[in-house]
This record gives C-alpha cells, structure tokens and sequence, in this order.
C-alpha cells in the first residue's frame, strides 16, 4: 500500500473515514510512505485499529515529523470528541475519535526507516526506492517494481506530493526516473501560481499589518508552512524590512517540528552552524515566542496588535487556530491570512469564498476580519511545474493516472497533459482496481500490432 491517510473536505468524503476499507488488512503486509502529512499518513492508526500488524516504511525524517502529527491527531480527535459530547453539537451521541493516542503508539511501533539510497526488497518480488520531492521536510516520490522473470518487470512511479521548483528553503525535487506507469497528484493541475516571489508578496502584508497596528492571523500547515513563515519574518528583521514584531506559535505540533530541522540539514539549505546559533538560526529571532500551555493560548485572546499568531490546521479543519477564529473573525482588526491549498468543504475554503458566517463548535460567528490568501507560498508544484516534472522521465509512461485533485483540477490537467506530451492518462474512480501487469501486456500488444 502506497501512504494511507485521512479523507478531508467535505463531509461525504470525511464520513469514508468511519468506513473499512473494501480490503482484507490479511492482504496488506507493507505500506510505503511519501511524506509526513495527515492526508498521507493519517488513517494509520485507523488501519492498525482493524488488524495491520506489517511494515510501514519511511525516511528517518518523515518518522519523526509523523510522530508528531500522528499523536497530534489522535490528542486533536479525543479532545473534539469531549467538547463536542460536553456541548452537545454532534450528530452523534456518543462523539468518539476516530482513534484513540494508544492506536497511535501501537502504529508508530511498526514503522521502519530507509535512506533514499537504496533499493528495498520487499517479498513477492517487489522492491522500490525513494527520490527527493521537496514538498515538506522528509518527502520522497517513489518507484514501486514487480520483478516478474528475468529482465521483466512492471514498474510504477508514485509521485505522492511534489514540491516547487524553487522551494523557500527545502532541496528542490529531483528529476523522476523511468517507469512503466505513472500515478501522479495534480493539486494544482488547473493552475498556474502567481509569479510573484513568496517572501515580497508576504512581506507586503506584514509591513500593512504593522501600519493598522492589526493582529495577523495565519492558519499554517504545522510542518513546513510554519517554519517558512518563521524563516521569511526572521529575514525580514534581520534585513531591516520591517521592525520586530510579537510573534507566537501557537501549535505544539509546529513547535516539536521546528526543533528536528536542525537534525536534517541535508534536506534544506540551511546550514547545521547557522541551526545550532542561536543569533543565526533562521527559525528563530527574539521576537518570536513558541506558545505551550493551553492557559498561554488563551490569552492570546487578549492580544493587541500589532502581532502576528501562526496555529494549526492550515486549512482551519481543526487544532488551536479554530478557537483564535472563533475569537478573532468578529473583529474588523484581524486579519486572516491564507497560505495554502484550501480543499473543497473546509473552513478555509469558505472563508477565501467570502463567508460572512461561519459555524465553529456549534456556534455561529460572523466574519468582520480581512480574510485574504496568498497563492505564491503553496508547497505544491502547479500545472506548469508539474509538466515539466513529467517531460524529464526518461522515456513516456504506457499511462498516467491522476490522483490527488479536485475533479475540475484532474479533467484539466489530463487535458493539458494530452495536448503537451500527448500521454494516454486516465482518471481512476474511488474503489476502482486496475491491473496493471495486464494491463501493461496489453498495451505492449496493442504498440506491437501498431508497429
């Protein structure tokens, strides 16, 4: 099984969550992970709740940031479940977590690291291998093989998240090799990202909220999004951009994260001397205050700006940030500031839509704030990008299948794919199986009968 995690969006989609999989866990011995994040990892301990006992593979940096969001979620889950049973806004009586921090623990007994230096051989002849994606810290695509007989195999080339070309600070993705089938993500695949760079477009809005005396808000994916927000408002002061600014990270998760940076500097581009100095640690200046007690968040309702409050979810689905919107959009002074994907149904995506209400918790709040969205700092690689990826195969793939997207987003880039490269690329349904060394027999005798 390739990564394994939790359905977001809409409800229809996060009620597949409480559905087992239309699988035996009997017929699931491995599962290789891309990356860290709760859409790729997330339904793990759900899986091992059912019966998983196998592998669960990975790189030493993905185990450690999944650590962390794995027990975030499951802490995240078993609190939501009690305050929803305490104020009664549920649809269901008992509220109860999807998995509890025991299910947690259990999962993270069975994983096991690997380097991207090798190939890993798994049984039944299947082996595969991990290539650098620059997406978050940690994150690989990888080549999946089926050695069939001797120079016979079909081979697969998932691409799990990929990351832009020029990443703020991470080691941009390397080039893909050759594979008999590609399954690619396609995020972005109806867009283009602005031009503009990242760090200009962010700093406009920080020197604003500076001028307003406001208090900025940021939903941030934990993992990545945080820390490039630390590392542009730290090169902001330190190149006199703008004058310090009270900054607190409000996310336990993005505060254990940030600290194993310094363990992977051959991941990014800063250094391990700069890490381990404090007066030269890009993610650290004296302004900047890590928040970790629940009575420290809470009072952070009492802040006056200017200032700035980074918290989780990214996308405002759960985590501190829901209790800093449900206090903070009713006032004109804030504002939110968006610096991610948003998905379909959440409650980020309504509020980059112009929500003048939202529910939170059960209780309506009415949104007064500035909500705005910076599209230059997504960690996905968009339409062009992704193009480009795909024409350094080395050879074109028998078929693409695109995953990972909103429906308009894949139907589009299928589009763009088959008039660029002219590629046979297929959009797979949920539950739909596919055969791939049949299908790659046919496909070589369907080329055969051509030639």
């Amino acid at each position: 099984m390739l990564d394994c995690g939790l359905f977001q969006g809409p409800r229809e989609l996060r009620e597949l969550n409480w559905k087992p999989l239309p699988i035996a866990m009997s017929d699931v011995h491995n599962i290789v992970l891309t990356h860290a994040h709760l859409d790729h990892t997330g339904y793990l301990p759900k899986l091992v709740k059912q019966g998983f006992a196998g592998q669960i593979y990975c790189n030493a940096s993905t185990h450690e940031v999944a650590s962390f969001i794995l027990r975030d979620s499951a802490k995240i889950q078993e609190e939501d479940a009690e305050d929803a049973n305490k104020h009664h806004y549920s649809r269901h009586s008992p509220a109860l977590p999807l998995y509890n921090s025991d299910d947690v623990e259990q999962t993270l007994g069975l994983f096991r690291v690997i380097g991207r230096d090798r190939e890993k051989k798994l049984p039944d002849d299947i082996s595969f291998r991990y290539y650098n994606a620059g997406h978050i810290l940690g994150s690989n695509f990888v080549r999946v093989r089926k050695h069939l007989e001797v120079d016979r195999e079909v081979s697969v080339l998932f691409s799990g998240d990929l990351g832009r070309d020029k990443p703020i600070y991470l080691n941009p993705k390397v080039a893909p090799p050759a594979a008999d089938f590609l399954v690619c993500e396609s995020t972005y695949g109806d867009r283009v990202h602005h031009a503009i760079d990242p760090m200009t477009e962010f700093l406009e809005v920080v020197r604003r909220v500076i001028h307003e005396k406001a208090v900025l808000l940021i939903p941030a994916f934990a993992v990545d999004r945080a820390q490039e927000i630390i590392y542009c408002l730290n090169a902001f002061m330190r190149d006199g951009e703008i004058p310090e600014i009270r900054t607190f990270v409000d996310s336990p998760m993005a505060t254990g994260v940030t600290a194993i940076y310094e363990k992977y500097c051959d991941e990014h581009t800063m250094t391990e001397d700069e890490m381990n100095e404090p007066d030269q640690n890009p993610l650290s200046f004296p302004s900047l205050s890590f928040v970790r007690t629940h009575g420290e968040s809470k009072a952070l309702n009492y802040l006056q700006g200017p200032a700035i409050i980074i918290s989780a979810s990214g996308m405002a689905s759960g985590g501190r940030v829901m209790h800093h919107l449900r206090n903070r959009l009713p006032d004109p002074r804030t504002i939110v500031l968006f610096t991610g994907f948003q998905a379909e149904g959440t409650l980020g995506r309504d509020l980059i839509e112009g929500a003048d209400g939202v529910s939170i918790h059960g209780v309506r709040v009415p949104v007064k704030a500035k909500v705005e969205k910076l599209n230059s700092f997504s960690g996905h690689a968009d339409q062009n990008e992704l193009l480009e990826w795909m024409r350094q195969m080395p050879s074109p793939p028998k078929r693409v299948f695109l995953t990972h997207g909103e429906q308009t987003a894949r139907v589009a880039f299928k589009a763009k794919i088959e008039a660029e490269l002219g590629w046979d690329v297929h959009l797979p349904r949920i539950g739909e199986t596919i055969d791939l060394i049949a299908l790659s027999e046919q496909l070589a005798s369907k080329y055969s009968e051509s030639v």
